[in-house]
């Protein structure tokens, strides 16, 4: 066997085929890593190579251990000790790759002792590294004599090899093996083609162009530039032009391969396959996310991540009502998250015991295996999200060990249950590995949320290959490096040729008189001059292994960071002389100019009319057999009030049962606002602080205000909230003192908080829950309904379109029996003012409106109107273009409409929906 190892042979290779010779064997092609692998496999040596998550805490021990001694990295190694070990390792591997024995250097100075005391304490042993493996296979090759390959063939000079290899390459040829350097097949463009110009100049045949000389190309096609905005744009293009290559055609593929992929999909070709490393693969994030979460304050878009998580704990019904919670009250802890929870575990506990008696237990077998269930699961919250968290002192090892450690047991579940999900479980499951072994070695005892960030932050920055897309057979040749070109091809395509993605040469920290030293103790670096010749010699290789043209694609931005033309487009472009535009742009073009002039010398270019978004429906028509009476019965206040304004919304929340999904609507803004106000009041009055005098009232308003915030509110503990808190906490706590002056003032007392009530209406039933009951001590009671702000209710009220008071206080009226409505209104928490039209409640002023009688009637009018249009298969839309005001689309006359309700604009029933992209409101 004869392998082909080049820096560049880890992934895809293009060899010259013989005639007739679609196949290889016994001469694989491999990256340095893989020919190490190899060795190790054939001299029984077990790769055990750490991450460096592992190696650098106990290298970070092992410089602790010389630190008496002060060395010169002392001052460093005390502001960041991490930081520190991982500089220094990579110093010390970079020495034993170049020959070091871990000896003190003769010489050498301070830097290179302290780095040899270092190696000689006896401190824990350093886990292996590549170095540590390149060493242990020269040693064995030195104990065995067995001829492991009859050659090597290698891509790059042997004298540019660390000197490490060049002595493992030494020990194989006196062990019989025959080792050659890999001479690339060129191609030869025809002389006179712009390509065949850049091929001679690059040869060194022909001068570069000089000032004042005529330009030297003509622009025949055989060089091209194309330059656009994203690789999405251009993935298009260069998929287009692949797809009409009848000839042999290589991609170079520098950048961002999965787009073009992805077009070539598009366009009939074969994917040449995409792997890559992904952190945002679901399972990738579980880690992360657990570990987040073990510090106070909890963000609660984190928390939501982990609930959501497709392959996370909470996978089904629970973590869905949880997730429900945390976008209402955003927190842990909080009332509606208690409530959800056990909402959650009631609807477990029915499906375990409905799914036992189906399997034949008995009804006391089945109840007490639901209840385990019921168990596990709700002991699986605690410990993942409501265990208590740490603060700003940080988290003690021992208890982040227990999460990586949870984390790894439920990845290894999974595994053990779900073979196929391999590639899906396998690459977290190290990494939680990783991460455990990293913790374990750790020297210190408490890490804050920073420092464990930095210690994971090794750990998932370590390579996680994972297969995106596979390659299918009959693709394009590609290489992600031109040093992988062996062969030559008729097209050469460079793709996303962009700067940044050459390899360039380690710089070395060590001074002259060091250098000196070591190269005396036989330590000898490669010339970096000489690496970055090779590296620009298999640049150059990509275009003189094109026989009829290059093309040269290049984005200005990739996964949007800006970008600029790959280093060899400037030797190319000075070597020809494209210095002007006019020049320039023989070979150069864009898409969008190619589309313009119907250019289709790079790809086909057919002109296809623009399709427009579909206008927005005036009505929807939907078989009226769907709406019959039965089907809206049970439904909310609110609901009625949708359904007098936008028959569309309603049909598609109540009868679609369309939400959006808890992550695109997490409370937040006058939502979070008044929902945390409306919790102050409730826990208030819960614990009798209304009886309170003011200044005790205001103190104990305080205190369950910030407990309130930690576990309902804990956006507003995030950083970046610290604006937000302190506007909004003193609005909520002079919200309060008005609150309570008004009660006491007009002698009202809360009787009770968040009510439940019904009532019947022309739609059927009614519930909802009353924010706020009121009572005086004759017996009269009122509604307080608890809002943030002020003017849209002000408007409401004014405009006698307040539906919610309304159906609260014919709701009140049908419970106790009496002929007259009691009064109501809304609370502004920010304002604290009270918005009403009856001043029977003793708000400070009275607003001009309609009755809520008044209201109610309209109200159901017009609800009976829309029923009749539905039970006609028409559903009304309330806002788009097209759209009739409601009450003329329903045929009320316009002298009758003022006894019907109605919006004062049309929009206004688009304030809060969740739906605009289906009505057509949102892109008309």
């Amino acid at each position: 066997m004869i392998p082909l190892v080049g820096w560049h042979f880890g992934g895809p290779v293009v060899r010259p085929r013989a005639q007739g010779v679609a196949a290889w064997f016994g001469q694989p092609t491999w990256s340095a890593g893989q020919l190490l692998r190899d060795l190790e496999m054939r001299l029984g040596l077990p790769p055990s190579e750490a991450a460096a998550a592992v190696r650098v805490p106990v290298y970070a021990r092992r410089l602790a251990a010389v630190m008496k001694d002060e060395p010169f990295f002392s001052r460093s190694f005390t502001a960041d000790a991490l930081g520190t070990a991982k500089t220094l390792l990579a110093w010390r591997d970079a020495l034993l790759d170049a020959g070091w024995t871990g000896q003190s250097v003769a010489d050498g100075g301070d830097r290179l002792d302290s780095l040899a005391a270092v190696e000689a304490c006896d401190e824990e042993a350093l886990p292996a590294g590549r170095a540590d493996r390149l060493v242990r296979v020269e040693t064995e090759l030195r104990a065995v004599r067995q001829q492991p390959y009859d050659g090597l063939a290698l891509a790059e000079p042997r004298d540019l090899w660390s000197a490490r290899w060049r002595a493992i390459f030494g020990l194989l040829e006196e062990r019989g093996v025959a080792i050659e350097q890999l001479a690339p097949e060129l191609a030869q463009a025809p002389a006179e083609s712009d390509l065949g110009i850049l091929q001679r100049m690059l040869r060194g045949e022909l001068a570069p162009r000089r000032t004042g000389d005529p330009p030297a190309i003509r622009g025949d096609g055989t060089l091209r530039l194309v330059h656009g905005d994203t690789p999405a744009e251009l993935a298009e293009l260069t998929a287009g032009f692949l797809a009409r290559q009848t000839d042999s055609a290589t991609v170079v593929r520098c950048a961002e391969s999965g787009t073009l992929d992805a077009a070539l999909g598009h366009h009939g070709l074969a994917c040449q396959g995409h792997a890559g490393s992904s952190a945002w693969r679901p399972a990738m994030q579980l880690l992360p996310l657990a570990l987040e979460l073990s510090y106070e304050p909890r963000d609660p878009y984190r928390v939501l991540e982990l609930l959501t998580l497709p392959v996370g704990p909470f996978q089904g019904a629970l973590g869905a009502q949880l997730a429900r919670a945390v976008s209402r009250q955003p927190g842990v802890g909080g009332s509606e998250w208690k409530r959800q929870k056990d909402k959650g575990a009631e609807r477990l506990r029915e499906w375990r015991l409905r799914h036992g008696l189906e399997a034949g237990k008995s009804q006391e077998d089945a109840t007490r295996d639901a209840d385990a269930f019921v168990a596990e699961r709700m002991q699986r919250v605690a410990d993942w999200v409501e265990a208590a968290g740490f603060g700003p002192e940080g988290a003690p090892r021992r208890a982040l060990l227990e999460v990586t450690e949870r984390v790894r047991t439920l990845l290894q579940r999974r595994l053990a249950v779900s073979p196929e999900g391999g590639e899906t479980y396998g690459a977290a499951h190290a990494q939680a590995q990783a991460m455990t072994d990293a913790l374990a070695r750790d020297h210190r005892e408490t890490l804050t949320r920073e420092q464990m960030r930095n210690v994971l932050d090794g750990v998932v920055r370590g390579e996680q290959s994972v297969g995106l897309m596979p390659e299918q057979a009959g693709r394009i040749d590609h290489v992600d490096h031109p040093g992988a070109l062996l062969a030559p091809s008729d097209t050469v395509v460079f793709w996303a040729f962009v700067g940044g993605t050459e390899r360039t040469a380690t710089q070395q920290p060590w001074n002259r008189s060091e250098r000196a030293a070591l190269e005396a103790a036989g330590v000898a670096f490669p010339d970096a001059a000489k690496l970055l010749g090779i590296e620009l010699d298999a640049w150059r290789r990509g275009v003189l292994a094109a026989r009829q043209r290059v093309v040269f694609v290049v984005p200005s931005t990739v996964c949007g960071a800006p970008m600029g033309a790959h280093a060899l487009w400037d030797e190319i472009a000075a070597r020809l002389g494209l210095d002007q535009e006019e020049t320039l742009a023989r070979i150069a073009s864009s898409p969008h100019a190619l589309l313009a002039e119907r250019d289709a010398s790079i790809a086909p270019v057919a002109p296809v009319s623009l399709l427009e978004l579909p206008e927005g429906r005036p009505m929807w028509s939907l078989p009226g057999s769907r709406f019959a009476r039965d089907d809206v019965l049970h439904t909310s206040a609110t609901a009625l009030d949708k359904l007098a304004t936008c028959p569309l919304r309603f049909v598609l929340e109540q009868h679609a049962k369309l939400r959006a999904g808890a992550l695109a609507r997490v409370a937040d803004g006058p939502l979070l606002n008044g929902s945390l106000g409306h919790r102050l009041v409730e826990e208030l009055h819960l614990e009798g602080a209304f009886a309170l005098e003011e200044d005790a009232f205001a103190a104990r308003a305080e205190q369950v205000l910030e407990a309130l915030v930690r576990t309902e509110a804990a956006t507003l503990l995030l950083e970046g909230a610290a604006f937000e808190r302190a506007q909004l906490v003193p609005q909520l706590l002079r919200g309060m003192r008005a609150l309570f002056r008004f009660l006491r003032e007009n002698g009202w007392r809360i009787a009770a908080v968040e009510e439940s009530v019904e009532t019947s209406s022309s739609i059927g039933t009614l519930h909802g829950r009353i924010d706020v009951r009121l009572e005086n001590d004759i017996g009269k009671q009122a509604v307080l309904d608890l809002k943030w702000g002020e003017s849209t209710y002000r408007a409401l009220v004014e405009g006698g379109r307040a539906v919610q008071l309304a159906a609260y206080v014919h709701a009140i009226r049908a419970g106790n029996g009496k002929r007259s409505l009691p009064p109501a209104a809304y609370f502004a928490l920010q304002s604290g003012k009270v918005i009403t039209a009856d001043e029977r409640i003793g708000a400070p002023k009275t607003l001009d409106g309609a009755t809520l009688g008044d209201t109610w009637a309209r109200v159901e009018r017009t609800a009976r109107a829309v029923q009749s249009s539905l039970r006609d298969g028409k559903v009304y839309v309330a806002a788009t273009r097209r759209a009739l005001p409601l009450l003329d689309a329903l045929g009320i006359p316009e002298g009758e409409q003022a006894a019907f309700h109605t919006t004062e604009r049309a929009d206004d029933a688009c304030k809060y929906c969740e739906h605009p992209t289906i009505c057509g409101a949102a892109w008309e």
